[in-house]
């Protein structure tokens, strides 16, 4: 596989929908709602599917169906792997998960996402690659961490982006950074949360001994519980975000969205 070196995760799918010409396409229901935009903006149908409590889909695909799959919060590396055995057109977001293995026919993540002084920013890792004319992005900036306000400015300027290659400001940002260093301190601050409340977490974390997750996701009993424990992280100063739109409470996934907490990993 290459890479392409994009201004952000997003535009790294709207890539891939252009160079493979992709029609047609089964996208979870939970997932971030930009995925969806992107299909809908490049006039691709969207299939929705379900998954089950632990992220599996609770459905099969046609063998040759272009299906994209999050890792979610950087947990699902084992059941990508067995997905790409399965479906040879699989798409990972590895939007959490920038440490995984690539499997399937393309896969990409998010730098600004697991590096906290780069505003954008992503990796695609693909066999085929567009002959369109893409401009280079000219987005300049000093790195330094984000605040809440500033985060959402972020974001809201992402949301605009056009697919670009990335900047060479956050090309050289993410040369300077250890990424071996990252990983290590990352993944000691996951194994550390997993003996705190991994008793207690209804997802039955088992991950790869190279894995280092976005974030800690415990899946609380109750709403009550997850709300419980978000004021207590909260006190320590930490930003808890809500993954992602509510969902009809008839769907499986809603109790992600009113149970699930999903614990940051800063690493300093």
């Amino acid at each position: 596989m290459e890479i392409v070196y994009l201004n952000s995760a997003r535009n790294c799918f709207r890539y891939l929908i252009k160079s493979f010409g992709i029609k047609e396409i089964y996208i979870p229901y939970y997932i971030c709602s930009c995925i969806r935009h992107v299909a809908f903006e490049e006039g691709c149908k969207i299939s929705f599917y379900h998954i089950n409590l632990d992220f599996t889909p609770s459905c099969d695909f046609p063998e040759n169906a272009y299906i994209l799959y999050p890792n979610y919060f950087g947990v699902c590396s084992k059941l990508v792997e067995k997905l790409a055995k399965i479906y040879p057109n699989l798409i990972v977001d590895n939007a959490h998960s920038f440490y995984s293995k690539h499997y399937g026919l393309a896969s990409f993540n998010s730098l600004r996402k697991f590096f906290p002084t780069i505003r954008d920013g992503g990796f695609l890792y693909t066999s085929k690659k567009l002959t369109l004319n893409i401009d280079k992005d000219n987005y300049s900036y000093i790195p330094k961490v984000l605040d809440y306000d500033e985060i959402c400015t972020n974001e809201r300027r992402i949301d605009n982006l056009d697919m670009k290659f990335m900047s060479k400001t956050t090309l050289r940002l993410f040369k300077e950074i250890d990424l071996n260093e990252e990983k290590i301190k990352r993944r000691m601050i996951f194994d550390n949360f997993n003996k705190i409340y991994g008793q207690n977490n209804l997802l039955k974390i088992n991950i790869n001994s190279g894995e280092a997750p976005f974030c800690y996701p415990y899946f609380a009993e109750s709403e009550k519980d997850a709300d419980k424990l978000v004021s207590e992280l909260k006190k320590q100063g930490m930003l808890i975000y809500r993954y992602w739109d509510k969902m009809p409470d008839s769907f499986l996934e809603n109790k992600f969205y009113k149970s699930l907490v999903a614990i940051p990993i800063v690493v300093s």
